[in-house]
């Protein structure tokens, strides 16, 4: 399986924020308030000076109209950063798991398609329109959304329909191994297999580039979505949470 620091780095990778800045060990990441994930320091290593870096972070994220977040995970460096954290006054937000499988193993679980998926390398704009129905914070936001879905190697499936999709997915290329997002179903046609379908046609996909690993992040407290990622053999490799400031 795939180590905590390293799913960390491949995560990272996979939703990939507008701007980056390396501190000492630390990545912030800034990209217009968009997505937690791409809003919150990734603190890799330990920094020299913790209470310099802190208020560097939190400077330069108030400047950006941002509330200063940090990704904690088991490989959070320094190793006490959580209590830090929570002894400045962060809260603690979307504690989650990283799962993750074989890709070999969840194609030889999921059952054949009985719908076509449609799959390509750029999301089209019916596939975006869902997504921003399912995903979407306001229409002032959607152009940064989907500049931030577009950065770096991904596939995207949909399940089509006369209208629209009837479910989509995303699937982040990364070296040897992809990362699932953005899965979504119309509730008007759940229960019917689209989920699996458009796993299916992902990692199907994923296997002709060369992709050997999937992960996926889910909320604890999703227990429809555990429940079907349990069934198809993903396993909990990780974990994390973020902390932001109230």
């Amino acid at each position: 399986m795939i180590a905590e620091a390293r799913m960390d780095a491949l995560m990272n990778q996979g939703w990939q924020a507008a701007h980056s800045t390396e501190l000492d060990g630390w990545l912030v990441r800034r990209n217009a308030g968009v997505t937690l994930r791409a809003n919150s320091v990734l603190p890799a290593s330990a920094p020299f000076d913790l209470d310099r870096a802190l208020e560097y972070v939190e400077n330069l994220y108030l400047a950006h109209d941002i509330r200063p977040s940090f990704q904690i995970s088991p490989a959070v460096q320094p190793s006490d950063l959580d209590a830090r954290l929570e002894a400045r006054g962060y809260e603690v937000r979307n504690p989650t798991l990283v799962q993750c499988a074989a890709i070999s193993d969840i194609l030889a679980t999921l059952p054949a398609p009985t719908r076509p998926v449609n799959i390509s390398t750029t999301p089209s704009v019916g596939w975006t329109d869902f997504w921003w129905s399912v995903d979407g914070r306001g229409a002032e936001t959607r152009a940064t959304a989907e500049e931030l879905l577009v950065r770096g190697n991904a596939l995207y499936a949909a399940v089509p329909d006369d209208q629209r999709a009837q479910a989509i997915g995303r699937l982040a290329l990364v070296d040897d191994t992809a990362g699932l997002y953005c899965l979504a179903v119309d509730e008007r046609f759940r229960r019917q297999g689209l989920a699996a379908a458009v796993i299916h046609g992902l990692l199907q996909a994923a296997t002709d580039r060369g992709a050997k690993w999937v992960w996926l992040s889910v909320l604890e407290d999703n227990a429809p979505a555990r429940t079907l990622y349990d069934r198809l053999g993903f396993r909990t490799v990780s974990r994390y949470h973020y902390r932001v400031r109230a």
